[in-house]
């Protein structure tokens, strides 16, 4: 399908992502929240300190495309990082939509609403977090797909893995609709991201096959455990919300009945570009993580944020089966007024009482842990000099205690019982990643004859206890 000229839903549906973006930014900058204590501080702190540390652009675990895109904004602080992921929403909210008008669907005005008010999106757009921007480029690469321009698709798609692992899932999909489509010289392309990143980073690692070799989810320790078969299944209702998740099923429903409908072949079913690139990619994404996380492999921890990556494509597969209900009614009136009363029931759903909408305390504010980090930070500056090394694990201590976590002179707690101790230091023990990441109990630094407890902060929350204890060297 050609691209048409700016039309004018073109440009209201502009206009409404502008109004968008700047209500995003807006909350942004009022917010202080981080979305989580974990990835999306570290991410965030690899941005940051990049041009101070330009191996930090080459890191196969901070994603070398996603540092390089958003270390600019990284400058300015976890707002500027937030921002980022504004511009990333913005677009794309943008490319939904355009891609729904390049396949043809009717109504492509409410893929961006769809999108934007996705109650889990929302939510994560609040980040320093990669999968806003996985999203983002797999909605680019499925837009050029349906235009036609199937090399340009091939060349962001090769890229996907240098902003999110679960790009070479997607790489294996487009591979097998290239060889279901006999298109076999195009398959070259699919490599070019790991070719240029390769060749990139041998000057760095002295091995041209790093983006290989240095891969972080290789191996596999379980040390978060497993679950459910059917548990990401369950948790996409909380990312995209009651009413994209019922239309989602609608559209497989609609997706199923195809092949009925207009009497075609398996063969020309399984060959179209929606059947396997909306759709099956959508299914091999979800079992994917479904299965690492029931095997307890690649370091899974059935966290739901990793679906954020794939909402455009919900949000496509909705969209067809918004369309398949409201067709359903002959009756244009009927068919409009149920279009204007669902995108209100989208636009309210997430500020509306239900387990999937946004509480604005919890989720875009510092949590209850981070203020705990707070607390000890304070506690440490009252009654230690400044400059006394300092012991930790946490991410937000590196921003609290304004660290360089990428610094020779940085304290990991790791290395606490591995390397000398200085004559003087600070050791900050958390419940979390002291113990699970670092392997660090409070009783191994308890029964330290070199350590003193200098004061303990607690908090109970629904599900655990968060703790932290400051102890300093005996002198």
């Amino acid at each position: 399908m050609k691209n048409r000229k700016f039309s004018k839903q073109d440009t209201t549906v502009c206009l409404g992502i502008i109004l968008y973006f700047i209500a995003m930014v807006a909350v942004a900058v009022i917010t202080n929240g981080t979305c989580d204590s974990g990835d999306s501080i570290i991410h965030f702190l690899f941005s940051k300190y990049a041009f101070a540390h330009p191996e930090n652009f080459l890191n196969h675990w901070a994603k070398p495309l996603f540092v390089l895109l958003s270390s600019p904004f990284a400058q300015f602080g976890f707002t500027g990082m937030k921002i980022f992921n504004c511009c990333v929403a913005a677009c794309t909210a943008w490319f939904c939509y355009k891609a729904s008008g390049a396949a043809g669907y009717r109504r492509a005005w409410l893929a961006p609403l769809l999108l934007c008010f996705a109650p889990g999106y929302f939510i994560h757009v609040f980040s320093g977090l990669t999968e806003p921007l996985f999203a983002l480029l797999l909605t680019i690469s499925i837009y050029l797909l349906f235009c036609n321009r199937l090399q340009s698709a091939l060349l962001v798609v090769s890229f996907l893995p240098f902003v999110r692992s679960e790009g070479l899932v997607i790489i294996c999909v487009f591979v097998l609709y290239l060889l279901i489509a006999r298109q076999y010289r195009y398959l070259p392309w699919l490599l070019c991201g790991h070719f240029i990143y390769g060749i990139a980073g041998s000057f760095y690692y002295q091995d041209v096959l790093w983006v290989f070799t240095k891969i972080p989810y290789a191996g596999s320790s379980g040390k978060y455990g497993s679950g459910s078969l059917l548990h990401f299944v369950v948790q996409l209702n909380y990312i995209i919300g009651i009413p994209l998740y019922i239309l989602v099923i609608a559209g497989f429903i609609k997706k199923a009945a195809q092949p009925f409908i207009e009497k075609e072949g398996a063969w020309g079913f399984l060959i179209k570009k929606e059947t396997l690139l909306v759709y099956g990619l959508f299914v091999a994404f979800i079992s994917a993580h479904s299965i690492f996380w029931y095997l307890g492999i690649f370091e899974s921890m059935g966290l739901k944020r990793v679906l954020i990556a794939i909402v455009p494509l919900a949000v496509l597969i909705a969209l067809q089966g918004f369309n398949f209900i409201a067709d359903a009614f002959k009756s244009r009136f009927v068919s409009t007024s149920l279009s204007a009363v669902f995108a209100g029931w989208v636009f309210l759903f997430p500020f509306l009482p239900n387990p999937a909408s946004i509480n604005w305390k919890k989720d875009l504010s510092l949590s209850d842990e981070q203020v705990l980090v707070a607390s000890a930070t304070a506690t440490i500056k009252e009654k230690f000099p400044e400059g006394v090394p300092v012991y930790y694990a946490h991410p937000y201590l590196h921003i609290t205690l304004n660290k360089d976590p990428f610094d020779k002179d940085f304290k990991e707690l790791g290395s606490l019982y591995t390397m000398q101790r200085p004559v003087e230091y600070i050791v900050i023990w958390d419940s979390w990643f002291s113990t699970t990441e670092k392997g660090i109990t409070l009783e191994k630094l308890q029964n330290d004859p070199d350590l003193d407890v200098v004061e303990s902060f607690e908090i109970k929350e629904p599900d655990k206890t968060v703790r932290l204890v400051v102890f300093a060297n005996k002198k």
